[in-house]
């Protein structure tokens, strides 16, 4: 049977070049948003290593260059903060805070291996307002800050890209005058936003500069205790400015800008892909239509309605695997190319599903005319004919 369904569909290639070029194009479209989707599906169903529920952003101007004043006015500052019963752990940090819109990176090489990881500067408290676990090792406390080699903590995917499956605790790295000793791994720790991939990360003992910092409270501490807050760290010092944001609206902001544009790409996609179920849908209706003579002869010789039906479906499933051939030729460049630096195995999960999505579609459109044709009775079709 296939044999001559190759042979009818050859005979009318160029009528069937259409329906095979609409396929191809509704192919690649399918296979971007599937491969795009099940992308940040994937890092969104992750672990995010840190809990920003009741965790306050407080950004602090101490209207100083000086890095001594600057060490002198955070420690005024936090212990004014343990006044607050509110408060359950305060850590100052640098400005590229988690969901922050501040970016700080630092290359570092280990035996030949690189990475680019994300440099945060913080204090032994950190972990305790995030919550953070550590998968190897141990945090850095205020007694290491005296160390000559900087105690670090690096993700996961750091120790991955230098270190590979070895043990990483221990290593130094880093240029001579500033080396940096690896001393713990977080498993996990997303600090972009909720749909980032596992990135490398390390995180060194506070410097002079930093003014930031994270604040974790009691759940349902309210706006009036954070605006005592506030008042209370401006009125330590002159001139002070102080702003304080909640982690979870900057994490919703950051997802926001993920998450907006995949909509809207998917709104645009699924217009498309419509308005190609429609233009398939006539173009198989309009081509059975002309094809009534030939159902009226197959009716009379015996063809039964099933056979009909799957006649036409079988015809159309077959322009669909040249369709999808093409469009494969194009899509499998991707993993090969390593395009995009994406795991061969998203893009593959994306291949799959773009064509289950185009069979589900193809044959769906091919139904009812094809089951139209199975209706029509043998010498009605002949005497039109």
């Amino acid at each position: 049977m296939l044999k001559h369904l190759f042979k009818l569909i050859w005979k009318k290639k160029k009528s069937n070049f259409l329906m095979m070029l609409e396929i191809f194009v509704s192919f690649l479209i399918l296979f971007a948003v599937w491969t795009l989707s099940f992308y940040n599906y994937r890092n969104y169903s992750k672990p995010s290593g840190i809990e920003h529920q009741n965790v306050w952003a407080v950004f602090i101007d101490f209207n100083t260059d000086n890095d001594s004043l600057k060490t002198i006015y955070r420690d005024l500052v936090r212990q004014k903060l343990k006044s607050f019963p509110e408060i359950e752990a305060s850590a100052f940090t640098s400005s590229n805070m988690p969901y922050s819109f501040s970016s700080s990176n630092s290359d570092m090489t280990y035996n030949g291996k690189h990475t680019h990881p994300e440099f945060m500067s913080v204090d032994p408290t950190y972990p305790d307002v995030l919550k953070m676990k550590l998968a190897e090792g141990r945090w850095f406390t205020e007694g290491d800050k005296v160390n000559k080699i900087k105690p670090i903590v690096i993700t996961q995917k750091m120790k991955e890209d230098l270190f590979g499956n070895d043990n990483a605790l221990g290593k130094i790295i880093g240029e001579k005058d500033d080396r940096k000793q690896i001393i713990g791994v977080l498993s996990h720790f997303k600090f972009e936003n909720d749909f980032q991939a596992e990135s490398a990360c390390m995180l060194e003992p506070l410097g002079g500069w930093q003014t930031d910092m994270l604040v974790r409270v009691k759940p349902g501490t309210t706006v009036e205790t954070e605006a005592l807050v506030s008042k209370a760290i401006v009125q330590l010092g002159k001139d002070w400015s102080v702003e304080i944001q909640h982690l979870d609206n900057m994490k919703a902001n950051k997802n926001r800008i993920i998450w907006v544009p995949i909509l809207i790409l998917l709104i645009v996609c699924s217009f498309l892909i419509f308005n190609v179920a429609l233009g398939l849908f006539g173009v198989l209706f309009q081509t059975i239509s002309r094809r009534k003579q030939e159902i009226g002869v197959r009716r009379a010789i015996g063809a039964t309605k099933s056979h009909i039906l799957w006649h036409f479906v079988g015809e159309t499933a077959v322009i669909t695997t040249f369709g999808i051939i093409l469009g494969l030729f194009f899509a499998i460049q991707f993993p090969l190319l390593n395009v995009f630096d994406l795991e061969a195995f998203v893009y593959i999960v994306g291949i799959v599903l773009a064509i289950i999505s185009i069979y589900i579609l193809v044959i769906a459109c091919a139904l009812f005319p094809s089951k139209q044709a199975s209706e029509i009775y043998p010498a009605v079709a002949l005497h039109e004919e």
